[in-house]
């Protein structure tokens, strides 16, 4: 073969090598799209529901009590401390108890030597009640033993009642918390003097929580007792029940304060914030979607449909609540479309989604 046709071969044979080199290299070159990402759906169905409004209020204590003592005395011992958590019947104060003792034990003497005469007092009646029946005394001997024995039964009685006081009063000298829950305020200190009555800590319960909230007048019609509503505080979402409202509203405001008892909302304290959802009309049709299915983005409520394998960003408005869904209207949105309920966070519109 010819020189110059070895090279056309050659120059053929090369060319026909670099082509899919190229187009291979070229594919490389393309960027590729995020693989489908993995999300939970849910159905948009038809149905009634609330509209609300979210009101701000305060977190309280459904239970304080401001423990007070029953006895007076000096105080010897504190077995708690300020925000300190205290258990039903745990002693908070001991107050000195000696002077009381020592009057205990001298009531105590006096009754024995009380019972020991009117022993010998009954035991002297039998004798002279029988000398009496045989009209061997005279009926005024027989009247002063008779009698006798009845004030020394009474003066017996009076000093076993002395004796019961003196004992629970020296019982009372613990003063124990009523229930289990956080020292809000420390009242006393040790050697200060606890009159009758003095109060010695402020206790609150706090596994008993209320959201307070303060309502206008014309939403009152609309909650009625052992209603169910939400309320978030603390960045968690609690169920809650109304219980009622104070009713004696501010003439300023025209409000009124709502209590709404909260369950299961152990770690809440006293004067934090409150988000309550409160109805505010009648009922309402529309079209439900799951809670979680609602987002926000760009400051706008938003849900994501899933549409061909695609995510399809949608801004809603919401219209009112029902339990766990929500009353929602926006473009596009029918009975039956499937709306991302977990993964929508992490999700854009138009990206790839499986489910």
């Amino acid at each position: 073969m010819p020189k110059h046709q070895c090279w056309k071969l050659f120059t053929y044979l090369l060319i026909c090598l670099l082509i899919p080199i190229a187009s291979f290299a070229e594919e490389q070159k393309k960027p590729q799209g995020p693989p489908p990402m993995l999300v939970e759906v849910a159905a948009v169905s038809e149905g009634t529901a609330e509209p609300m409004v979210e009101l701000v209020g305060s977190i309280r204590y459904g239970r304080v009590s401001r423990v007070a003592s029953e006895v007076g005395g000096i105080v010897e011992m504190l077995n708690f401390k300020e925000g300190g958590r205290v258990k039903a019947g745990q002693p908070l104060v001991k107050l000195r108890s000696d002077l009381l003792q020592t009057a205990l034990a001298g009531t105590e003497a006096n009754y024995e030597q009380v019972l020991v005469q009117l022993e010998k007092a009954r035991k002297d009646l039998n004798r002279i009640s029988a000398l009496y029946q045989e009209k061997s005394i005279a009926e005024s001997v027989y009247d002063d033993s008779y009698y006798g024995v009845q004030a020394l039964e009474k003066q017996s009685a009076a000093l076993k009642a002395s004796l019961d006081r003196q004992q629970l009063e020296l019982q009372k000298t613990s003063i124990p918390a009523p229930f289990s829950g956080l020292v809000q305020t420390k009242l006393v200190e040790k050697g200060e003097w606890v009159s009758t009555g003095g109060q010695v800590a402020v206790i609150a319960d706090d596994s008993d929580l209320e959201a307070h909230i303060d309502v206008p007048q014309n939403l009152l019609g609309y909650l009625q007792a052992g209603k169910q509503l939400q309320v978030r505080a603390a960045g968690k979402t609690y169920s809650a029940s109304f219980i009622n409202f104070i009713p004696q509203g501010d003439v300023a405001t025209r409000t009124f304060t709502v209590k709404l008892k909260l369950k299961n909302a152990k770690g809440l304290i006293e004067g934090m914030e409150a988000q309550a959802q409160l109805p505010n009309g009648p009922r309402l049709q529309g079209l439900l979607v799951p809670r979680d299915a609602v987002i926000k983005q760009f400051g706008m409520d938003v849900v994501f449909l899933a549409v061909e394998g695609a995510a399809k960003m949608v801004p809603v408005q919401i219209n009112g609540y029902q339990g766990m869904k929500v009353a929602v209207a926006g473009e596009g949105l029918e009975a039956g479309a499937q709306v991302v309920v977990k993964g929508n966070e992490r999700i854009r519109d138009g990206q790839g989604i499986r489910f």
